[in-house]
């Protein structure tokens, strides 16, 4: 009887987790049942005030869509869907073909396909494109290209040959400018500026061009330049707009290259031409700083030699730091050679 009894218990509580179990399952159902029942009658009401509202006007009433709103609505998705196939084959032309090229293959095809009507709906569609592009770069250029091809007026012919044009930077030459938190943008002339441009002018001919809009460089340049002894100047709107770079493109000065110098401290401006140009390092605000003044020597001595082309007196000195200073010394060299020279010729023979 005691052996039987542990059987028993766990007899009874094997029942009532059952008992337990249908319980909870019962439960469960009656909740179902009751948040179906509340689901009804909350759309009920819901539709009963909907229809109070629509009755009253407060609430417009939704028309069903019909056929034609459904095909109205297939146009609009097919009208998208052409737009960005449209859009999708005018960025592959535009990057695959130039405007030249994409011509030549238009007329090819036109002559070549003259029965095949989709042959000739493409070139019909492609020329209305070539007309776009070439609408849009022409408007490109007028922003990246300078206005003109002849940027200064006719030289006299007196002074052809005879007169070299020097060309000057603004920017880290003859001017640096600088941003700080307490002062914003400041301004700072090159030591011995004013006196450099005035002793220039009587030998040359000078022309600031600079990368920067006129609303910049005009303030400075009539502070530096109040007698105006530089007859020309050339703005932002004159340079060559390339890789995100504004290059001085001299071969638009209406000038003999041979005739042309420029001097300039930045990479990008003489990218074109860089034969013609001395490269100078930058002037970063230092102060003391003379090498406008010690450069004043070579440039008097380029002048009154009246050299055939300045682009060989440039390529002597291309890759030399400091100018100045070289030119001193093949100054030097060549005195004591024309010494040596005149005492022999001086010297009688032995």
């Amino acid at each position: 009887m005691l052996t039987r009894l542990p059987r028993l218990l766990r007899l009874g509580s094997g029942a009532k987790a059952a008992s337990d179990e249908c319980c909870r399952r019962a439960m469960q159902t009656e909740a179902k049942g009751a948040h179906s029942v509340l689901d009804e009658v909350a759309q009920a009401r819901l539709k009963r005030i909907k229809s109070q509202l629509e009755a009253t006007g407060e609430l417009p009433v939704e028309t069903p869509r019909s056929a034609a709103w459904q095909a109205v609505r297939y146009l609009w998705n097919a009208l998208l869907l052409g737009t960005a196939g449209t859009g999708a084959a005018a960025a592959y032309y535009t990057y695959a073909y130039d405007t030249q090229e994409l011509t030549d293959i238009v007329k090819r095809t036109r002559v070549e396909s003259k029965d095949q009507p989709l042959s000739q709906a493409w070139c019909d569609a492609m020329e209305r494109y070539l007309n776009f592009r070439r609408n849009v770069e022409a408007r490109v250029k007028e922003y990246t290209d300078p206005a003109t091809d002849k940027l200064l007026p006719d030289l006299h012919p007196q002074l052809r040959g005879n007169l070299i044009t020097l060309v000057l930077d603004l920017d880290e030459l003859l001017v640096f400018k600088e941003w700080t938190r307490q002062k914003g943008w400041s301004i700072y002339k090159r030591p011995g500026v004013q006196e450099f441009l005035l002793e220039l002018g009587q030998y040359f001919e000078i022309v600031i061009y600079t990368d920067e809009p006129a609303t910049y460089a005009d303030p400075i340049l009539n502070k530096l330049d109040p007698h105006r002894i530089v007859p020309f100047r050339l703005y932002r709107t004159d340079t060559q707009y390339q890789d995100g770079k504004h290059v001085r493109d001299l071969s638009k000065l209406n000038r003999d290259l041979t005739h042309v110098l420029m001097i300039s401290a930045k990479p990008e401006a003489w990218e074109f031409q860089p034969e013609n140009a001395l490269k100078l390092r930058p002037w970063k605000g230092e102060p003391g700083d003379t090498g406008l003044i010690d450069l004043l020597p070579f440039l008097q001595f380029l002048a009154m030699r009246r050299v055939r082309d300045v682009r060989d007196v440039v390529r002597s000195y291309d890759g030399v730091q400091d100018i100045p200073a070289a030119f001193k010394a093949r100054l030097q060299e060549a005195a004591s050679h024309q010494k040596q020279v005149k005492r022999g010729f001086l010297m009688p023979p032995r």
